[in-house]
């Protein structure tokens, strides 16, 4: 296992400050900090490096909202954009592809290229090829807030020895009870810390397909018996990380119910959209009544799902009545 060091010049390096202020900054010119640093990008590019360099950055005070997404409340984190995000940025530019570059290939989420479209086609391809009969998925509950920040900075430095670099990161994991939700580190650091969890069901368990998107977990098996025991092992594992299985973990007869997975459903022969996200495309544009920016991007979103699975006639269907409002969008259908 190769421990990473000699980072704190790349990460401090001014071209990688501008770097990671330009990729921050994306969906947010509009916010007060943004166009403040726009307005002399090289000044606070430059305090920001004094700050890491002298070792006077420290996290600021976050600003905690709840935030309902349609199924759940989660608990927000919100840092300031300068110079939190920025730095946060500038970390993972670095550190980023280290760390990924340890993951399986079928855990997703914050990974470059492998977003729910890659685990759309990767368990799509598994269940068409190996046509398993049963899948076990099982969620964690309250994965963020419960990880262990004392076994997560242990695993960052089987990965990484760079001593200036692990005291930014100690300075940002130490921030807060568990990996606040809205860090931007918060994604990749909550990867690793189910890292080795995912090359022990590779390596040791070895079922039939394994795929994890974040804190939900799949695993794809011919015995209903074996993935029940498997699941109580799973449940051990986890628990010796401080994490618990959520009770509404299930066993689904593949080819009867298909795998509910990351907005889909996968059968051995088909794949369709889940039911919810199918609602929430009708919902949508019964609401639309204007051709807005805000409206063209939330179509658009949904053509990408339809299109994913080939549903053209549930496209054709509900956009029909939005013909006049986006001509151009929707001349082609999917």
């Amino acid at each position: 296992m190769k421990r990473h060091g000699k980072l704190w010049g790349q990460i401090v390096d001014l071209d990688n400050i501008k770097a990671a202020h330009n990729a921050a900054r994306r969906g947010k010119a509009y916010y007060t900090e943004v166009k403040m640093v726009d307005s002399d990008v090289d000044r606070y590019a430059k305090e920001i490096q004094s700050m890491l360099v002298n070792k006077t950055f420290r996290t600021s005070e976050y600003q905690i909202e709840q935030r309902s997404d349609g199924r759940k409340i989660r608990t927000i984190h919100k840092l300031p954009y300068y110079p939190d995000r920025i730095v946060q940025h500038a970390l993972l530019n670095i550190i980023g592809p280290i760390l990924a570059a340890s993951f399986i290939r079928d855990s997703f989420q914050s990974i470059v290229g492998r977003g729910t479209s890659d685990a759309m086609h990767r368990v799509r391809n598994l269940v068409a090829e190996q046509k398993p009969k049963f899948a076990l998925k099982v969620d964690v509950e309250k994965y963020y807030p419960s990880i262990d920040n004392c076994i997560l900075k242990q695993e960052i430095r089987r990965k990484i020895k760079c001593a200036d670099t692990l005291w930014l990161i100690d300075d940002i994991v130490n921030s807060s009870v568990g990996l606040p939700i809205g860090n931007y580190t918060s994604q990749h650091f909550g990867n690793l810390y189910l890292n080795r969890f995912d090359w022990w069901m590779k390596q040791e368990v070895k079922p039939v397909g394994y795929f994890r998107y974040c804190d939900d977990i799949v695993v794809a098996g011919n015995s209903r018996h074996d993935l029940v025991r498997l699941r109580q092992e799973i449940s051990s594992k986890l628990y010796g990380l401080g994490l618990k299985v959520k009770p509404t973990w299930c066993i689904y007869n593949v080819p009867a119910q298909g795998i509910d997975f990351v907005g889909y459903v996968f059968r051995h022969q088909t794949t369709r959209l889940r039911t919810s996200i199918a609602d929430k495309f009708k919902s949508a544009c019964k609401r639309i009544k204007a051709p807005t920016d805000s409206n063209r991007s939330k179509l658009m979103a949904y053509k990408g799902w339809c299109r994913s699975v080939n549903a053209k006639m549930l496209w054709r269907r509900n956009t029909r009545p939005l013909s006049s409002l986006f001509s151009k969008q929707l001349r082609h259908g999917i």
